[in-house]
């Protein structure tokens, strides 16, 4: 009857290096260490270095222990740029939205100016034309609304809970200090049908990206934040459309307003 072959690794392991080598790689005391004898050579901090390298990518893929959780998280504020470049790779694979939820922790939203000059739709498919700017200003409790189109101006104050709760929602549910990134939305919006390879223009030519900006005119809409922290934040987007969590924050503002949906259609 022939044996079950086993899937146990032959040798013994190092756990600097993390590999499995024969027994004669491995001193009388290095066994014991689990340390083999070229890892034993190597300078003190190197090898502590590797060790913790090991240990990191040793950790297993899926739900990790509260002490492993604690270890790797502390590792991710090591000293050694190259351990704390992999564990926070690795933190991050595991725990995607870390980072965002401490994020949250940290900014609360002092003032907050959000434009939208593009079409609107309703849940029947109706449209109308939007040219309006919302501001908020948490510590006077004020929100306005200034339509653009109609030159009216419309400010109320608002309770300082309510104002607390609607600052509050657009960071921790809207995620607005993400929005740049989710949008794809950098610092300028060029046009995607303009080539600027080299091979594109004659050689005694000379473009840059500058020459090519967004569309003259408004931008769908653009928002401008102030945090408690002293840190601002202004992002465009030049789209014909509204995105979801943008018109999320606009359809919440105009509600303070009281405006109803047939008045945007045929006004007073």
């Amino acid at each position: 009857m022939a044996r079950k072959k086993s899937n146990r690794l032959h040798g013994h392991y190092c756990k600097i290096c993390g590999e499995y080598k024969a027994n004669e790689k491995f001193s009388g005391k290095g066994h014991a260490a689990h340390i083999c004898k070229a890892c034993a050579k190597l300078p003190a901090a190197e090898k502590a270095e590797r060790e913790t390298i090991t240990r990191l990518m040793n950790l297993p893929m899926g739900r990790l222990s509260e002490s492993q959780k604690k270890w790797l998280k502390n590792r991710t504020q090591d000293s050694r740029p190259e351990v704390s470049a992999l564990a926070r790779e690795i933190y991050n694979a595991h725990f995607p939205h870390a980072e965002r939820n401490a994020m949250k922790k940290q900014l609360l939203i002092n003032n907050l100016e959000f434009e939208v000059h593009t079409d609107i739709y309703d849940e029947y498919g109706d449209e109308w034309e939007v040219n309006q700017r919302f501001t908020a200003d948490r510590k006077n409790r004020e929100l306005t609304m200034t339509d653009f189109d109609t030159g009216k101006a419309m400010e109320i104050a608002i309770d300082g809970g309510k104002m607390s709760k609607l600052l509050r929602w657009i960071v921790h549910t809207l995620e607005i200090f993400m929005w740049e990134q989710d949008y794809g939305l950098g610092p300028e919006t060029l046009d995607p049908d303009v080539d600027l390879s080299p091979d594109f223009y004659d050689e005694d030519e000379t473009f840059s990206a500058d020459e090519y900006s967004a569309p003259e005119g408004p931008p769908c809409w653009r928002v401008k934040v102030e945090y408690s922290n002293h840190k601002e934040q202004e992002i465009v987007s030049v789209q014909d459309f509204l995105d979801d969590r943008p018109e999320e924050v606009y359809c919440e503002l105009l509600s303070f307003f009281g405006v109803d949906e047939n008045e945007m259609f045929f006004g007073d």
